[in-house]
């Protein structure tokens, strides 16, 4: 059922849904909330001015608007639905959903024309031909201003301090381009830089030379003895991220021992916290306690795992941030972006690197000693610079000889077919690659008996999280047959001749599937069921910032799952000796794309198993993540 209502010309009326179930039989993939969104929108005066054709288009513009936010868009460009028909399905070569066709560009242009979005009470901005939901325009756009104003900001280290400092971590060893000196000289004078790279390529060891770099500075700029001149934070966006950044720098820093000063070592953070921790929670509030009129008083910000940060809370991050403040970024770039709204590091750590300026590619070739043959090999730009990215280039793990190492490049740059013939060639001979059956029937048993069948027997907590991180499942979707709830189902069915029906038992992993802030336990949080020495049941959460475990009463924790299968966009910030990836029976699965691929592959550091058909392998490794937004520096 439509109904009517009246627009500028009195002649004509617009047509009209009646209700949701009218709209969802007509637009595919709608929820209530783009019904009502638009519903509500398009009952305000604003709307007087259309002919009934323009009111059609501007109802069905505020549906996809809504719609786009729930796919982590930041704005809906009219260039991509000019032309198209929105919300079209089929089923069997069956037209299911007929859906509503947007007119051409200047057409919906003219439309834009004749609306009144200036007010601030308006939820809706159009900007730079994009339409946005104000909030998210507000976030975006204060972002991009903080982010100018940290790139605008120089640290004031001369060239020569920074030159001797470079050598002294830096000795000359090769003749090849060194990318973690590039990356450490590049953003030890910047108020704000991005080290991007992927799996092994030393990300965190670089950041901790960089640390050292800063702290000798100080101590050099100052003429004083080593101490803690610099406020330092180590942050990452999930506990177990943090836990991490936590075990990456400490490990750094003892492998440096030896090579770099003790008292130079001594002094630099180890212990990563949580950006929510940071930033200080306040209970069923978005905001949080610091903020700008509340600031941080640190010198110095390092942000691990950036591609899971959204827009509203990095924006959150930057508006606490003091103005004197360093913020160092650390990435994957490549990487999905987050589950939630924007894709924040994809956008200012754009791929290829655009180039460096001039004076920047002098800069360097004066501070880190470079022949000019070695200059030539760092980009230039040629319009448009990147000054504030280094991007390194020579991954440790994956070093070309490695079956994940290969397979993740390939994806990445979607070689379909590379990346398939590899996989047949090379699956039967390798150690670290395994094609397996598209039927988990055929081989998840033994996955069970090897890996988790010991938990249950585990007889201390840390010897549990070490068998969790030796091993896991990861799915594509959270539903149907190859998703997460069926083969966590499968998996306690497995295990449940030792515990019946007891829906807790000892050994069981979990995952915290919303924030407790009053127990300090946040969405993706891992940890294990675990019968204490009472004979009681409670959940252990390992401490970012201890070597100790924190426990809790099952009954007080907040929502949470078995987690012995989990999806790929939860395992970002993990990593696991031998992943094993389930992808959908069907190959039009929308989830699926090479970001979302290229992330599986990474989260396993030395076995990969692949469970799926090569049809659907093609199509993800075809598509790629489009997040639209206009944030870059």
């Amino acid at each position: 059922m439509t109904s009517v209502i009246a627009t500028a010309n009195t002649n004509v009326q617009a047509i009209v849904y009646d209700k949701f179930a009218s709209a969802a039989a007509q637009i595919a993939d709608i929820e209530p909330i783009d019904y009502f969104f638009a519903k509500e929108m398009t009952s305000s005066p604003i709307a007087m001015p259309l002919s009934s054709a323009e009111f059609d288009v501007w109802y069905h513009l505020l549906m996809a608007l809504s719609a786009s936010v729930r796919d982590g868009h930041t704005c809906l460009p009219l260039s991509v639905v000019a032309n198209q028909r929105f919300g079209v399905a089929s089923e069997d070569n069956v037209i299911t959903h007929h859906g509503f066709a947007f007119p051409a560009h200047d057409e919906l242009q003219q439309v834009m024309a004749k609306l009144s979005l200036d007010d601030n009470d308006v939820p809706v901005v159009y900007w730079q031909d994009c339409l946005y939901m104000r909030r998210n325009f507000s976030f975006e756009r204060a972002l991009q201003a903080a982010l100018l104003e940290k790139a605008s900001l120089n640290l004031g280290y001369s060239s020569d301090a920074i030159s001797e400092v470079i050598a002294r971590l830096f000795p000359k060893t090769q003749q090849e381009v060194d990318w973690q000196q590039i990356a450490v000289a590049n953003s030890v004078n910047k108020g704000l830089s991005i080290i991007a790279g992927g799996p092994g390529t030393g990300k965190t060891y670089t950041v901790t030379k960089l640390l050292a770099a800063l702290t000798m500075l100080k101590v050099k700029q100052n003429n004083a003895s080593i101490s803690k001149d610099l406020d330092i934070a180590l942050v990452a966006p999930t506990g177990k991220a943090a836990q991490r950044l936590s075990e990456s720098i400490q490990n750094a820093v003892a492998g440096f021992r030896g090579a770099i000063d003790d008292q130079i070592l001594d002094v630099l953070p180890t212990k990563a916290q949580t950006l929510h921790r940071l930033l200080g929670v306040i209970p069923n509030q978005v905001n949080f306690r610091k903020g700008s009129d509340n600031p941080l008083d640190m010198d110095l910000i390092i942000i691990d795992e950036v591609s899971m940060v959204d827009l509203p809370l990095m924006e959150r991050l930057f508006r606490a941030l003091p103005v004197k403040c360093q913020v160092i970024m650390l990435g994957d770039a490549d990487q999905l972006p987050s589950v939630a709204l924007g894709s924040v590091l994809a956008d200012i750590a754009i791929r290829p690197h655009l180039g460096y300026s001039k004076a920047n590619l002098q800069f360097l070739g004066q501070v880190c000693q470079l022949s000019k043959t070695q200059v030539k090999q760092l980009p230039a730009a040629k319009q448009e610079c990147a000054d504030h990215l280094s991007i390194l280039l020579k991954s440790r793990r994956f070093d070309g000889e490695g079956a994940i190492g290969n397979i993740a490049m390939a994806t990445i740059a979607g070689r379909a077919n590379d990346s398939w013939q590899y996989i047949m060639a090379h699956s039967e001979c390798r150690d670290d690659l395994t094609l397996l059956p598209a039927e988990l029937s055929l081989w998840l048993s033994r996955y069970v008996q090897q890996y988790y069948q010991p938990l249950l027997s585990a007889e201390k907590v840390e010897d549990a999280f070490a068998l969790m991180s030796k091993f896991r499942i990861l799915c594509a979707t959270r539903q149907g047959s190859e998703g997460v709830e069926t083969i966590n189902q499968q998996v306690i069915a497995m295990l449940k001749g030792h515990y019946q029906q007891a829906k807790l038992f000892h050994g069981l992993p979990i995952m915290i599937n919303e924030n407790h802030y009053g127990l300090g336990l946040y969405n993706g949080d891992m940890g294990i069921i675990w019968q204490n020495a009472q004979g009681h049941l409670v959940a252990c959460f390992e401490e970012a910032q201890s070597t100790g475990y924190k426990t809790v009463i099952p009954s007080r924790l907040p929502s949470f799952e078995p987690v012995f299968a989990m999806t790929i966009h939860k395992t970002q910030g993990s990593e696991f000796e031998h992943v094993a990836m389930v992808l959908p029976s069907q190959a039009d699965n929308q989830l699926l794309t090479r970001e979302l691929i290229y992330t599986g592959v990474t989260r396993a550091k030395k076995q990969l198993s692949l469970s799926c058909r090569e049809p659907v392998w093609y199509r993800g490794v075809e598509a790629k993540v489009a997040r639209h937004s206009n944030l870059a520096i």
